[in-house]
C-alpha cells in the first residue's frame, strides 16, 4: 500500500482522514443502503481508504478542469457582450471567484500528493488534443451554444450538495479539505443564482431548433465527460494497482465492475437526482427540448407534481 496523503505542511503532525469515504457514506445510504462501500470490490479497510483517498484527488481535478475548461472561459466570452454595468461586474467578480477557486484545489491537491502533481494539475483527467481545441472554440460562443451555462448550473449546484454533505459530517474530516469545500461553498451559492440569470437571458434568444440542438449536445457531454466512470475513473484504480502489487492481477475485473455502473440506476442517482440538482431539474421540467431526453438521474415531472 501506499503512504498515508499527508495534507498538512511540513512541521505539523497529521494524515489525512478518510474524506471521500464520507461522500460515498453519503451516496451509498441513500442508494445502496451500506455505508463505506466502494464501486470496485475490495479487500481490506487499508485498500478502500487509499481508493478513496486517491477518489479524492480526482474529484478534485474535475473541479479544477471544469473551471479552467469551462467556467472561466465562458465567463471571459460573455464579458465581450454588452450588459448592464451590475450584471458585468457580476460577471467579473464570478470569473475571478472561479479562478480562486481553481487555485484553491490545485494548492489542495499539491499538498496531499506531490508526487502526482509536482509537473501537472490533472493527473487522472485527461482530454486529448482535438476535444481540447474543439471545447476551447465552442466555450468562446456561448451566446450561440448556451449549453455550457447549463452544465455550469448543473455542476455547481451538486457542488453545492456534496459541499454541505461534507460539512455536516459526524466524523471529523481533514481540516484542509472541509475548508475548501466551505469556501467552495460560500461561492456556488450565488454562482447557481448567477447561472440562472444568465440562462434566463440567453436561452430564449435562440431559436427552438439552436434550443433542441444544444440540448442534445448538453445531453452527450453530461453521459461522456460529467456521467458514469469512464477513462478518469479507470485510472485511479490504475493507480491504486500500481501502488498495492497485490491487486495488479484483480484489475480487469475491477475495470469491468467500474464500467458497469454505467447501467446500474441507483449508482446514477447518486450522480445527479431531484434531492441534488433540484433548482435545475425544475428547469429541465420547463423547457420542452430537456424534458424528451434521457438524462441521467432525470424524469421529467409536471409542475403540480413537484
Amino acid at each position: 500500500m501506499g503512504p498515508p496523503l499527508r495534507v498538512f505542511p511540513r512541521g505539523r503532525e497529521g494524515h489525512i482522514c478518510d474524506s471521500l469515504t464520507e461522500s460515498l457514506e453519503i451516496s451509498t445510504r441513500t442508494s445502496h443502503g451500506q455505508a463505506g462501500d466502494t464501486p470496485v470490490r475490495l479487500r481490506g479497510a487499508g485498500q478502500r481508504l487509499r481508493y478513496n483517498q486517491l477518489h479524492a484527488l480526482y474529484f478534485n481535478e474535475q473541479i479544477t478542469f471544469f473551471e479552467t475548461s469551462l467556467g472561466q472561459p465562458v465567463l471571459s466570452a460573455l464579458l465581450r457582450e454588452p450588459w448592464p454595468e451590475p450584471l458585468a461586474e457580476s460577471l467579473r467578480r464570478f470569473r475571478e471567484e472561479e479562478r480562486q477557486h481553481t487555485e484553491m484545489f490545485r494548492r489542495l491537491n499539491r499538498l496531499c500528493a506531490p508526487r502526482l502533481y509536482e509537473s501537472t494539475d490533472l493527473h487522472f483527467v485527461r482530454v486529448p488534443a482535438f476535444w481540447t481545441g474543439v471545447t476551447r472554440w465552442a466555450v468562446s460562443h456561448p451566446v450561440s451554444l448556451p449549453l455550457f451555462l447549463w452544465l455550469m448550473l448543473l455542476q455547481e449546484e451538486r457542488s453545492l450538495y456534496y459541499s454541505r454533505a461534507y460539512l455536516r459530517s459526524a466524523t471529523p474530516l481533514e481540516p484542509a479539505f472541509v475548508e475548501a469545500h466551505r469556501r467552495h461553498m460560500a461561492d456556488e451559492v450565488h454562482h447557481v443564482r448567477w447561472d440562472e440569470e444568465l440562462l434566463d437571458a440567453l436561452w430564449l434568444r435562440i431559436g427552438p431548433a439552436l434550443r433542441a440542438f444544444n440540448a442534445r449536445l448538453f445531453a452527450w457531454m453530461l453521459e461522456e465527460f460529467f456521467g458514469a466512470p469512464k477513462r478518469a475513473q479507470l485510472r485511479v484504480i490504475e493507480e491504486l494497482a500500481r501502488e498495492s502489487p497485490e491487486l495488479r492481477g484483480r484489475l480487469p475485473e475491477m475495470r469491468r465492475q467500474m464500467l458497469a455502473l454505467a447501467r446500474d440506476e441507483a449508482y446514477r442517482e447518486t450522480l445527479y437526482s431531484r434531492e441534488i440538482v433540484p433548482r435545475t431539474f425544475a428547469r429541465f421540467d420547463d423547457c420542452p427540448e430537456f424534458r424528451a431526453l434521457s438524462l441521467c438521474g432525470y424524469f421529467p415531472q409536471e409542475k403540480g407534481a413537484r
